[in-house]
């Protein structure tokens, strides 16, 4: 299975850029021309243009938004080891982004007037924080849910082991040692998911206020901290399981069940 690099905060960054672009371009949607006599019609034809041109854009970053939310609740929907009350809670709390998406579409190709179309296209990136939260809490979830299923599979991968090092007529101390060694590093990765569901699992989309943007950022970075040190942790695991099969004469191969991958 080929990694994906959900939490990579260059994919974070590539998906803000044209979140950021539309904000602006929301920022001047007030814009009108006046010239010589016929100054008020000008304005009106320009306005007309403004408001056609902004709803355009608007519909398309909501429907852009609307596609990646539905991809995501797929994903959340799959997932088996995370706590199903917090997996019911962002499941709604994506649906609800979905629904409210769609009720602003219609706002917005309703308004009239360029005023009231403005504070309407603002609330696409402030009110709406879909790729600045709701995705990257989604993501760092589906990953904390694949480290809890890597981890059950080195649990079954390591009892095999330990039985098979039981019935070796000569004791190995460093595949003894190897194996409790991976045993902690399992338990650890477990530990480090729980941990990144915690961070995340209260956040809130922020409508603008950057102290509680702030909080969000760092409780983000935080779980994708712990998530890391889970996928280091198989990667210790995965070396000790080499060192124990080495010294059983087993083929390296047979662990590959037990994908390290988390992301």
């Amino acid at each position: 299975m080929q990694p994906k690099h959900l939490l990579a905060g260059a994919v974070i960054a590539t998906l803000l850029a044209p979140a950021l672009a539309f904000a602006q371009a929301g920022a001047g949607v007030n814009a009108s021309v006046t010239t010589g006599t016929n100054g008020a019609t000008v304005r009106g034809t320009v306005s007309a243009d403004a408001i056609t041109n902004a709803k355009a854009r608007a519909d398309q970053e909501i429907d852009r938004r609307t596609s990646s939310l539905g991809a995501l609740l797929t994903r959340v929907n799959a997932m088996a080891r995370v706590d199903a009350s917090f997996k019911a809670t962002l499941a709604t709390t994506i649906q609800n982004q979905i629904t409210a998406l769609s009720n602003l579409k219609a706002t917005i190709d309703a308004d009239s007037t360029l005023s009231t179309l403005k504070v309407e296209v603002q609330s696409v990136t402030k009110s709406y924080r879909i790729y600045a939260l709701v995705m990257p809490q989604a993501a760092i979830s589906a990953a904390a849910d694949r480290v809890q299923t890597i981890a059950g599979l080195m649990t079954t991968l390591s009892g095999k082991l330990s039985a098979r090092l039981a019935s070796s007529t000569t004791v190995d101390a460093a595949a003894s040692a190897a194996l409790t060694d991976a045993n902690a590093k399992i338990a650890d990765a477990q530990v480090q998911a729980t941990a990144a569901i915690g961070h995340i699992s209260g956040l809130q989309p922020d409508n603008g206020d950057k102290t509680t943007m702030a909080s969000n950022l760092a409780a983000l970075k935080l779980a994708r901290a712990d998530i890391r040190v889970a996928q280091q942790d198989f990667v210790a695991a995965r070396k000790d399981f080499t060192t124990i099969l080495n010294s059983l004469h087993v083929s390296v191969s047979a662990t590959s069940s037990a994908n390290v991958q988390t992301q």
